[in-house]
């Protein structure tokens, strides 16, 4: 996984944030203009402000599932050009059998792809069908 120095992670967050709380604007016009913390002197209004942090969780909540999305499309993608769960798994920092277990339905993909284009194992004979051969390197 590639990783981002504190500073960089600190930048990332704060343009996450700006990002919901627009979005939480746009779900409810209450929404203050604030980095998300309950300070009951910002509104006065506890029906404001209870409806305002809603919002936010609901920005955040679509937020959550574009992203799931997103990754899923481009792990999918990802095994268009060659990669496997080893670097699907590094790209989101977990092992290879995490992204067996998250991405269950490219194994179809992955194995049906190398056991198309597998030839034969050195030394021995062999033959390639549909599914997942596991033959190391095919």
């Amino acid at each position: 996984m590639h990783t981002m120095s504190p500073a960089r992670q600190d930048q990332m967050r704060a343009e996450l944030n700006q990002l919901v709380q627009r979005w939480a604007r746009q779900l409810d016009e209450a929404t203050p203009d604030d980095d998300g913390q309950a300070d009951a002197s910002a509104t006065p209004d506890p029906a404001a402000r209870r409806r305002s942090q809603l919002a936010r969780m609901t920005a955040g909540e679509h937020m959550r599932e574009l992203l799931a999305g997103l990754i899923a499309k481009s792990a999918a993608d990802a095994t268009l050009y060659g990669a496997g769960y080893p670097e699907l798994g590094e790209a989101v920092g977990i092992s290879r059998q995490a992204a067996r277990k998250r991405w269950p339905h490219l194994a179809a993909a992955l194995g049906g792809r190398r056991a198309r284009s597998w030839k034969q194992p050195p030394g021995g004979v062999g033959w390639a069908t549909d599914s997942s051969l596991g033959y190391p390197g095919g």
